[in-house]
């Protein structure tokens, strides 16, 4: 079911909203594609500046309020470093493709532990080109130990189908503390598989010595002033804080109902179409925008990922009028509703629809 376009939106001052070619042609002649530079190298600087204040504030803290105030600093900190990461892991930070993977090792790897390697395969390539399509995008594929899929948890025989039923609800608030755990190992597991097939790729040796870097830097180096057993104390509470934000941070987007999920077919539906009905947009203040470097803007961001954070505001004004005008969905919702919608998927499971044009608002009756 295709939508006609509303010729009527068409004002004659903005003959961008008239076809996708002429909206690139607009977005290139407002400059949405130049990158500010300083400006994000300084919100790198600020992320870790919270980062660090986190850090000396669990060295010398006398009392349960510095360490709390020192949890809030290295969370946010933290956070920031891996959103503005996920950015230059784009190509799509500063004007430099050299420096943005400098930016991408250091902060990837080096400060979060994660393979960015694997990073930029399963998120740049695999999920950004099929966004909540079953089969193609593992994202939301938490099996055998969660299921996010209605049918799934429905259908599913014996103990197992009794789990997902009955149990999931209780045991994935606790796991989603182990999440960064989980996302070390799958990028270790996938960086050494790959330099046992290719033993020459550069990327690859720099990655895994980025990990010795981490150790080093988390493990390793405070371990020569401080007790072992409290640096992996430390390290462990530092991996469950980051593993709650970033699971509302990245799942917010894509795990709540407004944002669909479709079957395998559906991947070869037209890309404007797969992005918009897949994914939604935060709405957030000031602080949220510039702790999320962008991520609060997913609609705008996959269907121009080289656009720089900074510029996405500007961006998605142009992007909702044009899918206003051609019948695209550009869903917004705030972002404590957006968590409580991440956290319900798990107990009421979302339904895979079998064609992404009943996903388009004029198409819905």
């Amino acid at each position: 079911m295709q939508t006609t376009i509303n010729n009527d939106l068409i004002s004659p001052d903005k003959p961008y909203l008239s076809s996708l070619s002429a909206l690139k042609k607009e977005i290139k002649a407002r400059g949405l594609y130049k990158k500010d530079t300083k400006i994000v190298l300084i919100h790198l600087l600020l992320h870790t500046i919270f980062t660090a204040i986190g850090i000396i504030l669990f060295i010398v803290s006398p009392n349960i309020v510095v360490t709390l105030l020192a949890t809030i600093f290295l969370l946010v900190g933290l956070l920031g470093i891996g959103t503005h990461t996920h950015n230059s892991a784009h190509y799509a930070s500063t004007n430099s493709k050299r420096l943005d993977d400098v930016l991408a090792y250091v902060g990837n790897v080096v400060v979060m532990g994660f393979s960015i390697n694997y990073w930029q395969y399963k998120h740049n390539i695999v999920h950004h080109k099929n966004p909540n399509i079953v089969g193609h995008d593992f994202d939301f594929d938490f099996a055998p130990f969660f299921s996010v899929i209605k049918s799934e948890k429905e259908n599913t025989p014996g103990l197992h189908g009794f789990y997902y039923r009955y149990l999931q609800g209780i045991i994935f608030p606790i796991a989603i503390g182990f999440l960064a755990f989980d996302i070390q190992r799958q990028g270790l597991v996938y960086l050494l598989s790959k330099m046992k097939k290719n033993k020459t790729n550069i990327r690859y040796h720099i990655d895994l010595a980025c990990h010795l870097l981490h150790v080093f830097f988390w493990i390793a180096l405070p371990s020569l002033w401080f007790e072992v057993s409290d640096v992996l104390l430390f390290y462990l509470l530092r991996n469950m804080l980051l593993s709650y934000a970033l699971f509302f941070t990245l799942g917010a987007s894509h795990l709540v109902p407004e944002a669909v999920f479709a079957t395998n077919d559906q991947s070869s539906a037209d890309f404007f179409l797969k992005q918009t009905a897949t994914t939604i947009n935060i709405q957030t203040n000031w602080y949220g925008r510039f702790l999320m470097s962008g991520l609060d803007y997913q609609i705008d961001h996959h269907l121009f990922v080289g656009v720089c954070y900074t510029k996405l505001p500007e961006l998605s004004k142009l992007v909702k009028e044009y899918c206003d005008v051609h019948g695209y969905s550009h869903t917004t919702l705030g972002m404590l509703s957006s968590w409580m919608k991440v956290i319900s998927v798990f107990y009421n499971p979302k339904p895979v629809i079998d064609d992404l044009e009943l996903s388009r608002p004029l198409s819905k009756k």
